[in-house]
């Protein structure tokens, strides 16, 4: 340091010119740097879809999803593996490490894969869903048409072309569709009319098949110097050439497609279907690849809908890019993250001119501010980070601390300049002594301090899961400006002073070396000082109990894992009984769309039932999203009281609202929309159903729960088909062949694609749909046997209803039952989880099942743990430090009185925070204020602060004792002279933290809020104590030491 800063001072033209050179390439590093909302939130999960048509959820388990889950068991780097089997579809999501790469992740998955693929059933094929992001659905698109305009024409519309062309953008992911009826070939056929016709069915599917036959011919090797290859025209293009298809095997001669079924255009069976604003919708979702840019990518979305709506777009039809858009949350919170940066700056600047009461002093302060954030921010691409609110935040929480060093530096070499100036000129010395001597008395203390602090902030670079991607890119920033403000103290900031500091023209500042204000400033501080020292035991007892009164208020707060998110959309989830048919989930999600649309606020409402193919997001037909978009400049209570309204009540329904970030979130964590998953283990089906009709009615008397939801596993009426072997002989067909027709019928059968540009229609072989309309219609259904007589299914079968699961779900090879539940508005994450814990347990293992606690409860409890364990282990580590600067261990123990300190302040300023604490004290009921994770590192963080202010102190105590003075005069001369650097350094800290207190209600401000609160208090608390408290135990430490030293010397 002393090499450093001689080099600064004696070479100030050069280190100016490579400042203004640094700051000139951080600007264009800046401007280069990737933007987003969040840090990337990247989960290493695999996930396996898998579409079996017509299987049970029982046989998808047994046939496919049980198969599939044992190959990925035990793989190297796997944690878990969860699976979910419904009717005709099998998800199986493959969990690893957090610290594993998601595109190696994905080969050893598709290597085990390749394992077990051949073993599923015919016609089955597992398919990974595309990488994507945690938050990566950064736009909804919704297509509209007018009364003219058929769905099959918009559905085809959005699925052939604008989404091809959206796939084509860099960084989009997927982009799924939902909505329409998609536009397929229908050989529709009539089982009696091919048995007049002597055909059965395999002929229509060698007739079909025959008519997509892809010959290949060769070439002609020369001709005339020229190579020609050879094309046949062999596939059907149109409805005309393949109703022209000639049917083998007829006897009577020449039979086409057209003269025994009919060839059509329509829609394929529906699994979900879209609205907006009351109308009949296709909606397409954007999500992105991990790492993209989401506002450049919006962007080009954007360039790319308005360039295929003016090129593309029929008449009748038009595109809403509206119905949600990630981007304008981000630029609202960006817009209000930077909004506080430059209040915070702002603040602090007339903090320190008014502290200082000099104008040049100020400006070398506050240089140091802008220039700690550059060059903190170059930085950020060697570390991967973006800009975004959590970045934005620690550059907003540590916009205080970058210019302490400064702060310090500057406050003592201006009267340390002052003093020297006040010397007759005989005895003066030259500038650069004079700041060699201030920096040799200050700045072991900023180093030692600045390494302190960065120490404290470790444990936040170590947490884990979402937390972690979360909450270290808010460290490491922090740590990045700190690092840059040490630097900046000790090259430019010597450099200002030594050019432009000028002996002051007031004479008392001139004789004592300081300001007006810093004189004033311990004029007010001497007297109460000297009480303390005076009463030094009362003083440290009345701390002591206020310390431990703050810690019992603390113990009466409930906890979160992440405050709610301020975001201008809420997700409404509408669901009915499983087994309802799609037209009637619907039907209900319409008319809650239309009434919700009535609401003031309310700008749009986009209705999503039920899944679109490829959707990782599997729902039932049963299960509707509703994304509502609102004005946020209305009250979001009441919007969201009223919203709630329109949803709770009818019947046959559950509902539940929320927003979308926090929703992406919990379900990544468990797979669930709500803030807690409660997951029941059992082996069998029926005890699991009874489990968790009995869990669902604990929870319903629980006033701290809100949205219980059962797991949608009920059993639903199915049609079973039992074959009769020797009737199915008795006529010539066997199981497999009467199975084969009965699918046929059913379900279809692609058999096909007719190729129209880009666009690939299905070619479907299907029974005319009136033939299938009830369970008679299928008893009724003719087989076609070889020799082309036909037979009633009944006949050959028993056809008969049965109840069977609908949905099983399974985790690390054990059957599970699901509840998900949320914080009723009077609780919160921890109450619920515990209170659930207390009576729900012992039910569920009285029933034989065991209980686990799945989602953000489970989060916030690991990055609590972790938090507590990596603070305990730096709280040593400081100790150590702290006892080799000062010489002693128990000096060392004297800093860490400060941390009570800071924690009686932060827990308060919670407390104050908290809406409805204060009306408590007069008799309301109490609602516990919460403490989320952003509260907790609020905390961790807090304490270095305080171990600082306490080291300025303890260090300036032993420099005077090692003058000669005595303890009680070097505590009292050096309580004087740090109180003003220590109350400047604390105040433009805390005055700082206030812009991000007051935005905590708006878009970014909810993470950080609740950290500034923390930080807030515990400053102002740690600041004021830590110069009433220090003294005190530093006095009653040296008596005691004193004392000891007698003791001693009267034994010898």
């Amino acid at each position: 340091m002393n090499f450093l800063i001689s080099f600064c001072l004696n070479n100030r033209i050069t280190v100016i010119l490579l400042t203004i050179a640094l700051a000139v390439i951080s600007i264009f590093v800046v401007k280069s740097i990737p933007v987003d909302v969040f840090p990337e939130l990247k989960v290493p999960r695999v996930t396996i879809q898998t579409e079996a048509p017509g299987l049970t959820a029982e046989e998808v388990e047994q046939y496919i999803t049980i198969p599939i889950e044992s190959a990925m068991n035990g793989t190297a780097g796997v944690k878990g593996v969860r699976s979910s089997s419904g009717s005709g579809l099998s998800f199986v999501w493959v969990d690893f490490d957090w610290d594993k790469d998601i595109y190696q992740a994905r080969q050893i998955v598709t290597e085990r894969l390749g394992a077990v693929r051949e073993s599923l059933p015919e016609g089955t094929s597992p398919e990974l869903a595309p990488i994507v992001s945690v938050t990566g659905e950064i736009m909804l698109i919704a297509l509209t048409g007018d009364k003219d305009t058929s769905t099959l024409d918009m559905r085809q519309l959005a699925e052939y072309k604008l989404r091809t062309r959206l796939l084509a953008i860099p960084g989009v992911g997927q982009v799924t569709v939902l909505g329409g009826r998609l536009p397929e070939y229908q050989v529709v056929y009539d089982p009696n009319k091919l048995k007049l016709a002597g055909v059965d069915l395999s002929s229509l599917k060698t007739a079909i098949e025959e008519s997509q036959s892809s010959v290949p011919a060769g070439y002609l090797e020369d001709v005339a110097g020229q190579e020609l290859p050879i094309q046949q025209d062999t596939r059907t293009a149109n409805i005309e050439q393949l109703n022209r298809a000639l049917v083998p095997d007829h006897a009577s001669g020449i039979l086409r497609l057209q003269d025994v079924a009919e060839v059509k255009i329509d829609g394929a069976p529906r699994r979900g279907d879209a609205g907006f604003m009351g109308e009949d919708a296709v909606v397409l979702s954007v999500q992105k690849v991990p790492g993209a840019n989401t506002l450049a990518l919006t962007q080009a979305v954007d360039a790319a809908v308005k360039e295929f709506s003016q090129s593309q777009l029929p008449k009748g039809m038009k595109l809403h890019t509206t119905a949600y858009r990630q981007a304008d949350f981000i630029e609202m919170s960006l817009d209000n993250g930077t909004e506080t940066l430059l209040i915070a700056g702002a603040v602090v600047m007339i903090v320190i001119f008014l502290t200082l009461l000099n104008l040049r002093t100020a400006i070398i302060t506050l240089i140091s501010m802008p220039l700690s954030v550059l060059f903190g921010m170059m930085m950020f691409p060697i570390f991967g980070l973006a800009i975004n609110i959590m970045t934005l935040g620690g550059l907003a929480v540590a916009v205080g601390d970058v210019v302490d060093n400064a702060i310090i530096f500057v406050e003592i070499a201006w009267r340390h300049l002052n003093r020297n100036a006040a010397l007759p000129e005989d005895k003066r010395k030259s500038k650069y002594e004079v700041l060699m001597k201030a920096k040799g008395e200050i700045v072991g203390s900023i180093s030692f301090s600045s390494v302190i602090i960065l120490l404290v902030f470790t444990p936040v670079l170590f947490l884990s899961g979402l937390e972690g991607q979360f909450f270290r890119p808010l460290g490491i920033s922090y740590m990045l400006a700190l690092l840059s403000s040490l630097i900046v103290a000790v090259t430019i900031t010597p450099v200002l002073c030594y050019m432009w500091f000028k002996k002051s023209k007031n004479a008392a500042t001139l004789e004592s070396g300081d300001s007006f204000s810093s004189r004033l400033i311990k004029r007010i501080y001497a007297p109460i000082l000297e009480f303390c020292l005076r009463f030094s035991k009362t003083v440290c007892a009345i701390m002591a109990a206020i310390t431990l009164l703050a810690l019992w208020l603390g113990s009466t707060f409930g906890t979160s894992f992440l405050p709610p998110f301020n975001e201008d959309c809420y997700t409404v989830f509408v669901s009915t009984v499983p087994g309802t048919s799609l037209d009637e989930t619907e039907r209900i999600s319409r008319k809650v769309m239309k009434d919700i649309e009535q609401i003031p606020g309310v700008l749009s409402v986009t209705q999503r039932t039920g899944r679109a193919e490829n959707d990782e997001h599997a729902e039932p037909v049963s299960a509707s999203e509703l994304l509502v978009r609102v004005d946020l400049k209305k009250d979001q209570k009441k919007l969201r009281s009223a919203i709630k309204e329109r949803i709770d009540g009818i019947p046959g329904t559950s509902s539940m609202i929320g927003y979308p970030l926090a929703h992406r979130i919990s379900s990544a964590l468990s797979g669930s929309n709500s803030e807690i998953a409660i997951n029941i283990y059992g082996t069998e089906l029926p005890q699991l159903r009874l489990a968790a009709q009995k869990a669902k009615e604990i929870l319903a008397k629980m006033p701290e729960v809100a949205d219980a939801r059962a797991n949608r596993e009920i059993m639903v009426d199915t049609i079973r088909v039992q074959y009769n072997q020797e009737a199915l002989a008795s006529h010539g067909l066997t199981m497999a062949n009467a199975a084969e027709q009965v699918s046929t019928a059913m379900n279809g059968q692609k058999l096909g694609e007719v190729i129209k540009n880009q666009d690939h229609w299905n070619i479907v072989l299907r029974i005319d749909p009136r033939l299938k309309t009830s369970m008679e219609d299928i008893k009724n259904l003719e087989l076609i046997s070889p020799n082309k007589k036909t037979v009633r299914l009944d006949d050959v079968a028993q056809v008969y209803r049965e109840e069977v699961s609908n949905l099983i779900l399974r985790d690390n090879t054990m059957r599970k039952a699901m509840i998900s539940c949320n914080p009723s508005p009077n609780s919160n994450l921890g109450d619920l989880a515990k209170a659930c814990r207390e009576q729900l347990d012992p039910v569920m293992n009285a029933m034989g099942c065991t209980v686990d606690y799945d989602g953000t409860i489970k989060a916030r409890e690991s990055a609590s743990e972790r938090l507590y364990v990596l603070g305990a282990i730096v709280m040593v580590l400081i100790v150590l430090l702290l006892s080799s600067a000062l010489g002693s261990v128990r000096r060392a123990m004297l800093t860490l009185v400060n941390i009570p300190l800071c924690l009686v302040g932060g827990i308060v300023a919670v407390f104050l925070a908290s809406p409805g604490t204060l009306s408590s004290l007069f008799g309301d009921t109490y609602i516990p204020p919460i403490l989320s994770v952003a509260s907790i590192v609020g905390f961790v963080t807090v304490i270095g602060f305080a171990i600082r202010s306490g080291l300025i102190l303890l260090n300036r105590y032993r420099a005077l004792e090692h003058k000669g003075l005595k303890p009680a005069e070097a505590i009292r001369e050096g309580s004087l002279e740090r109180v003003v650097p220590i109350i400047m350094t604390s105040l433009t800290t805390v005055l700082g933290l206030l812009p991000l207190i007051w935005a905590i209600d708006k878009p970014g401000g909810e993470l950080l809020g609740p950290l500034a609160i923390v930080q807030f208090g515990g400053l102002v608390s740690a600041t004021i104590l830590n110069l009433l408290i220090i003294p005190a135990t530093a006095k009653l430490f040296s008596r005691w030491i004193s004392s000891r030293r007698k003791e001693l010397e009267a034994k010898s």
